[in-house]
């Protein structure tokens, strides 16, 4: 329990030092990793479709819910199917690949950011201090230590937080999807995956 504590502490400090501008970035990062789920899930459930019209094309044209969409774009025979749930099998998977690339892209850009704005604040802090501390202090060992410590931020509590975030809505959305689909393989695939985030 201590562990977990002192981590918890440690991540409240470093976030008091953060300023409004790159907490409000860190609310649209979360914003954009729950899209990023929500993209997911929807390439997901677009698997299903493309699937059945492989195997079964006449369940999928006779199914309640598509015969609505089917009648609405004019498609009469079961055949027909194939092509436009293949480009929307296509199209969901294309999105979701793009948004996870986005994420990253913004989790890695904001990580890097809040580090060098922590260590422009170290940096301050070190200059404004007394003389006599400067005169006490070697210069390439201060600011080896802000990078170190920036870089520290950075790689051990900024980035590994966003991800372990990012990856759990990412694994309870495909969950949520697979639960949907089977059960059984829900809980299997809950029992890997699990695993594998602890």
């Amino acid at each position: 329990m201590k562990p977990n504590k002192n981590i918890i502490n440690l991540i409240w400090r470093l976030w008091s030092h953060i300023n409004t501008k790159r907490r409000i970035q860190f609310a649209l990062v979360l914003v954009l990793i729950v899209f990023t789920a929500f993209a997911e899930l929807i390439s997901i459930g677009a698997i299903v479709p493309f699937l059945g019209i492989l195997t079964e094309p006449d369940v999928v044209f006779n199914h309640t819910i598509a015969q609505p969409i089917i009648k609405f774009i004019g498609i009469t025979r079961a055949e027909d199917l194939f092509l436009p749930l293949t480009f929307l099998f296509g199209c969901a998977a294309i999105f979701a690949a793009v948004m996870r690339l986005f994420m990253l892209w913004a989790i890695t850009r904001l990580s890097y950011a809040t580090g060098a704005d922590l260590s422009l604040n170290i940096y301050k802090r070190t200059l404004y201090q007394p003389y006599e501390v400067h005169i006490g202090r070697n210069s390439s060992e201060v600011i080896s230590g802000i990078v170190t410590k920036a870089n520290l931020a950075i790689s051990s509590i900024i980035m590994p937080s966003l991800t372990i975030i990012s990856s759990f809505l990412l694994m309870t959305s495909i969950i949520f999807a697979l639960i949907t689909v089977d059960p059984f393989v829900a809980f299997t695939a809950f029992s890997g995956f699990g695993s594998i985030y602890a």
